[in-house]
């Protein structure tokens, strides 16, 4: 596993360059910026497209037998229960919007379950990387999710999608009344790597998209925390400490 790790580590590596080249090229004129399903501030521009074909690439080349989901579109059955999820760019709004707030994720599934990951933050020059094998790390150096804080101490990001959440703004206020600090800064992805790396202590999100979810959970799990997705609708998966992640277990609105 820790060849997948390293792998994992190589390939957001690659996807950033990619990105960062496209915006050298256009001079942040014509990124080719659309917007896609889930409304006006869901974008994706010709970085995105670049960083995912560069991850795509590398990942092809060296586990041809894995499968491949890009949030991008990118698609390969595999011949076995593995699977890599691809985020060439997780936060795009923030991206092309100047907000140093977003990241480049690769994650690995076996038989469903987050088992290996990377997270790359460009702006911060962070790498987060993580495995069975391979506790999780930030610039090679070991992290830990931090304990000790209860719901009303502590820090937790959401993100609460249309799409995803029938009445956001109930859900928003459950979570605001009972934790002590709600944040939303867009890029799901890292802020899991932030929690592993004791600087958040817990996530909370509806219903993400396996991009958004695998890379970093796989960093909390082998930083000494949880992740969990609860049964119901919406199917609320939450991330942090084991005692937060309880805690949030108990408040998230579901039926």
């Amino acid at each position: 596993m820790t060849g997948d790790v390293d792998l994992a580590a190589r390939a957001v590596r690659a996807g950033a360059e990619a990105a960062l080249a496209v915006v050298r090229e256009h001079r942040g004129a014509d990124l080719g910026i659309e917007v896609k399903d889930a409304g006006p501030t869901d974008l994706v521009s010709r970085a995105d497209t670049a960083a995912e074909e560069a991850i795509v690439e590398l990942l092809a080349a060296e586990r041809p037998g894995d499968g491949i989901l890009g949030e991008e579109g990118a698609s390969a059955t595999g011949s076995g229960s593995r699977r890599w999820v691809v985020d060439g760019i997780d936060g795009t709004f923030n991206f092309l919007s100047g907000i140093p707030h977003w990241c480049v994720a690769v994650g690995l599934e076996e038989d469903g379950e987050a088992r290996a990951g990377a997270v790359y933050d460009p702006s911060a020059d962070e790498l987060f990387a993580g495995g069975p094998g391979h506790p999780t790390t930030r610039n090679g150096a070991p992290v830990q999710v931090r304990r000790g804080r209860s719901l009303a101490q502590a820090a937790v990001t959401t993100y609460l999608r249309a799409d995803k959440i029938e009445d956001r703004g109930a859900a928003l206020a459950v979570l605001v009344e009972q934790i002590g600090i709600v944040r939303a800064g867009g890029a799901g992805t890292l802020e899991l790597a932030w929690i592993a790396a004791g600087r958040v202590d817990g996530w909370a999100q509806p219903k993400p998209s396996p991009w958004d979810w695998t890379p970093g959970a796989a960093l909390v799990v082998n930083a000494g925390g949880a992740a969990v997705i609860l049964d119901g609708e919406p199917a609320w998966h939450l991330a942090g400490a084991p005692e937060i992640v309880e805690g949030l277990a108990a408040i998230v609105p579901r039926r």
